[in-house]
């Protein structure tokens, strides 16, 4: 585990200020292997495939129901 305060400080809790221009490695916040997944599991994403298309089809449509139903929800109540 990494140490966050250095305890041999008077005041630990008081942190030097951090360089702007550094880079933090996944190491530090990431568990080991985190980016070995098997890959026959996962589908491979691209912008504009069929597969995409599809799906994006599917979610608009989705809205577009689910709004004309809760706006003829509202209208049915109404009267």
């Amino acid at each position: 585990m990494k140490r966050w305060m250095n305890l041999e400080d008077h005041r630990p809790w008081d942190r030097p200020k951090k360089d702007p221009n550094r880079k933090i490695h996944t190491d530090e916040y990431m568990q080991e292997g985190w980016d070995s997944s098997p890959h026959l599991a996962v589908h491979p994403y691209k912008r504009g495939s069929l597969h995409n298309k599809v799906g994006m089809w599917i979610m608009w449509t989705y809205y577009v129901l689910f709004t004309g139903m809760v706006i003829r929800l509202i209208i049915v109540l109404n009267t």
